[in-house]
């Protein structure tokens, strides 16, 4: 192989200690996500990429092979998506994935790319099933969703299916790499804005200069303050805007929308179906905790899409959606056209 043949200096810069540069990161991903690198070499990769520190370029140039290989769907205008690493190991409910529905009652699109459960019991795939959204219908389908209802979901597999290459040595090695740190970085729908929940404080810096390369305009990355890849109910949120290429660093609190603080046990989740049922307990007028961690990253995405100028704002659009049935209309429009 030709181009195997250009990855070993890679591996070699890598193990003598070097960064790699954009350029040099875009090459080894492409090598990866073609088939032409061998099994040892990719778990050479990943190993010793895990070892140095979270350098955005080599994220950024991931995320950029991975969209380059995707099946891809054409986003309209403003449409964010609403993503978490996952590898928080909390287990709470599907907050992103209620959020989504929120969002698209207030007529903003949302491209909501997801997977089903690694870390928790429930993913973004798993509860949406137990909905009745058949996530694996055609892609075309997909395309008219997010067209015609202003939602859509991606589920991961079905886009990247490069990931083919890599998948039996993740497996083996048993290891977080950087593949974990890809995928919400690489919605198939390109969206250029994001409520992006991160599972390290450590890495909302590197998130937020991946997001700066790969063209971002307004995007917010998040961490709670009790280790949660969402904002948070339960104390402060660590947050940087990156917003027209300038990033800058701030933290909020429910307390800023007047919402009691809660303990972490008041959202967690179980299997799919309790998950599925809260959500439509949500939507059907239940007040608590739920509601009101939705409501939170409901009114944080509004504002990164440009359609709130502030979270005071964001949470009465938020608000309005679930009280007014347009999130669990959202819902049942896109149980009805995948399922068409």
């Amino acid at each position: 192989m030709i181009i195997n043949n250009d990855f070993k200096p890679l591996l070699k810069l890598l193990t003598d200690g070097k960064n790699l540069s954009y350029k040099e990161s875009k090459l080894a991903f492409e090598v990866i996500m073609s088939g032409e690198a061998t099994d040892a070499q990719i778990s050479s990769f990943l190993t010793a990429i895990k070892m140095q520190k979270h350098d955005p370029s080599v994220i950024a140039a991931g995320a950029e092979i991975m969209r380059e290989k995707c099946t891809q769907i054409k986003a309209v205008e403003n449409t964010i998506d609403v993503v978490g690493t996952g590898g928080d190991n909390l287990g709470t409910l599907n907050i992103s994935t209620a959020v989504s529905f929120v969002l698209a009652g207030t007529n903003v699109a949302v491209a909501k790319h997801g997977n089903y459960s690694a870390t928790s019991k429930s993913g973004a795939a798993n509860v949406l099933k137990s909905l009745s959204v058949n996530i694996n219908c055609d892609i075309k389908i997909v395309q008219m969703c997010l067209n015609e209802i202003g939602i859509c979901f991606l589920l991961a597999p079905k886009h990247h299916t490069a990931m083919k290459y890599v998948g039996k040595v993740r497996q083996e090695i048993g290891i977080r790499t950087i593949f974990n740190l890809l995928g919400p970085l690489s919605n198939p729908a390109l969206v250029n804005r994001q409520l992006l929940g991160v599972y390290d404080k450590s890495l909302i810096i590197p998130f937020a200069q991946s997001l700066k390369t790969l063209g971002s305009t307004h995007a917010w990355i998040v961490h709670g303050s009790d280790g949660l890849d969402e904002v948070t109910i339960t104390g402060k949120t660590h947050c940087a805007e990156l917003k027209n290429g300038s990033i800058k660093e701030f933290s909020i609190h429910p307390s800023d929308l007047d919402i009691p603080t809660a303990k972490i046990t008041d959202i967690l989740g179980g299997e799919p179906k309790e998950n599925a049922k809260e959500i439509l307990n949500l939507f059907n007028g239940k007040k608590g905790a739920f509601r009101n961690v939705v409501i939170m990253n409901s009114a944080s995405a509004l504002v990164a899409t440009g359609n709130a100028n502030n979270l005071e704002e964001g949470a009465k659009m938020s608000i309005k959606s679930i009280d007014e049935g347009k999130a669990l209309k959202k819902l049942e429009m896109l149980i009805e056209m995948t399922n068409s």
